[in-house]
């Protein structure tokens, strides 16, 4: 269930005046319980619709406004942001455990050792960004979409990712898993503006089909797409070079 379904029912819980205590005394179950369900954003449908019986609100409604709520993305602390800048590897764990990539994939594919999980899961356990558990099995707390600053110390990492990403889908052009292209237009300075909008409602729309699958399909279903893209005026001089032969 989409965290947005159990922020609404939040907000509604405080306007009527309700706290978990009292909503879980009206369940017959314990307040642990009842921030459990809140917190994970999960239970099942037989308890939600008693949330929303309770809370005397249609849970038609309630997931029509959610579907109306933005997905909402969040800066780390500039400090996250030089800690991670600093240690690459640190940086690559947090987006690998986020896809989320088994554990056990990640430590196979670069030969990490038990001692290297627990001292990359404290440093982000230590940035608040996840939990070292029993067995050195790392928990990411930070789950909502980021984003980066764009004069912060992760971008030359980020140049880096997206450079890779563009030379492996130039190079498996022709597939029908993937599209590269590349143009340039003359145009009027209120045209791109307008594209760029248009840039904008793509984003937007893809946010919004991801989470939908994401709400009706299991993890193992889904496949990670990226989509990397610049429009801006651009001035070739100064990205071309031109060398004078003696």
């Amino acid at each position: 269930m989409r965290g947005d379904t159990f922020k609404i029912l939040q907000g509604v819980l405080k306007a009527r005046g309700m706290t978990y205590a009292d909503l879980a005394e009206r369940m017959d179950v314990s307040e642990p319980t009842v921030k459990r369900i809140f917190a994970g954003h999960d239970c099942k449908l037989s308890r939600l619709l008693e949330i929303c019986e309770i809370l005397e609100v249609p849970l038609a409604d309630v997931l029509h406004r959610a579907e109306r709520t933005a997905e909402e993305t969040s800066l780390f602390p500039v400090a996250t942001e030089a800690r991670l800048a600093a240690d690459p590897s640190l940086f690559y764990l947090f987006i690998l455990l986020r896809e989320p990539i088994p554990q056990q994939e990640i430590e196979r594919r670069f030969a990490l050792s038990s001692e290297d999980m627990f001292r990359l899961g404290r440093a982000l356990e230590a940035l608040g960004l996840a939990e070292v558990h029993p067995g050195n099995r790392i928990r990411i707390t930070w789950t909502a979409p980021v984003r980066f600053r764009p004069d912060g110390p992760l971008i030359p990492l980020l140049k880096e990712i997206n450079t890779r990403f563009l030379g492996q889908v130039i190079e498996a052009r022709g597939s029908n898993q993937g599209a590269f292209f590349t143009l340039s237009r003359r145009m009027l300075p209120d045209t791109g503006a307008f594209i760029l909008r248009e840039i904008e409602s793509l984003k937007e729309t893809i946010a919004e089909l991801a989470r939908q699958d994401q709400m009706v399909s299991r993890d193992e279903d889904l496949t990670t797409f990226k989509l990397t893209g610049a429009f801006a005026p651009v001035s070739f001089p100064d990205i071309l070079t031109i060398e004078s032969k003696p």
